[in-house]
């Protein structure tokens, strides 16, 4: 309760910006159970973000300075948690202490997560826009949002990296997951024929992307798991018939997977194109 305290002696200084944080996301910080490096974030936000040009974030002018802000926030949240695009958009949704950090208020519906991407995207294009985001994720070294030995060695180019990564295994989840839905739904008896006993599990509501790999290696080896699992069901479906080869969601795999593998020797390689022209739109 002590950082809801403090908030509310500075709530007349705050930038414009960033206004106070509503009553309601203070009231709704106070019982997130133990110290949260959120709650530092927000009570320390104008601090933080003092003196960087937000709004040479996205240089077309397309995003408020305030929005740009909160999607720079949310990307180095989600490299510190190593969260993809859909899950750190419905944080943003659900989780009072990020609201908090981001001067939200707990009503507020949450980012798309598609805008996540497009401001990856902003940011491998433009090189000054991503030195801007540099100054966000120095200025979050403060506090500290990364580990202690991390906190030298966090680069722009890192974090975007990393968030695309995550993000793609993400999507390649969630493809999987659409066309064992939907042949199940047109034809569950010919789904029987071909499923294989460990995709109960792995793509089962989606389980797999609520607690994905946390190193780089893991998603890789998890990503060519995946895509040998796409490369199956493909071409099992083009043998039950035309039916449910035109499905959109066989097309949407095929994309997919076209994007994210590329053949070697007979094996894919799961390759991750960068935000500036990605697979998640």
């Amino acid at each position: 309760m002590q950082a809801i305290s403090r908030l509310k002696q500075r709530m007349p200084t705050l930038v414009s910006l960033f206004p106070p944080v509503p009553s309601d996301p203070i009231h709704a910080a106070g019982v997130v159970a133990g110290p949260s490096i959120y709650l530092t974030i927000g009570d320390q936000l104008e601090r933080l973000l003092a003196g960087i040009e937000l709004a040479q974030l996205d240089p077309t002018g397309a995003q408020p300075p305030a929005t740009l802000a909160i999607l720079a926030l949310v990307t180095a949240f989600q490299f510190a948690e190593v969260l993809p695009d859909r899950q750190a958009a419905e944080a943003t949704r659900t989780h009072a202490d990020w609201k908090y950090a981001l001067h939200l208020a707990h009503t507020h519906p949450g980012l798309n997560h598609h805008l996540l991407c497009e401001f990856r995207q902003t940011l491998f294009r433009d090189r000054s826009a991503q030195q801007i985001f540099q100054q966000v994720l120095d200025r979050l070294a403060e506090v500290p949002l990364w580990r202690e030995a991390d906190r030298q060695a966090i680069t722009a180019s890192e974090v975007l990296a990393a968030v695309c990564r995550v993000s793609l295994l993400e999507q390649l989840i969630e493809a999987m997951h659409m066309v064992l839905e939907a042949v199940a739904a047109i034809a569950p008896e010919s789904l029987r024929t071909i499923t294989l006993p460990h995709w109960y599990e792995r793509y089962s509501q989606l389980q797999a992307a609520r607690d994905l790999p946390k190193s780089q290696e893991g998603q890789s080896a998890w990503a060519r798991a995946i895509g040998t699992d796409a490369t199956y069901l493909l071409e099992a479906v083009a043998r039950l018939g035309d039916k449910l080869s035109s499905l959109p969601e066989i097309r949407s795999l095929q994309q997919v997977r076209a994007c994210q593998f590329e053949s070697a020797d007979s094996a894919f390689r799961w390759h991750t194109p960068s935000c500036a022209a990605c697979c998640l739109r």
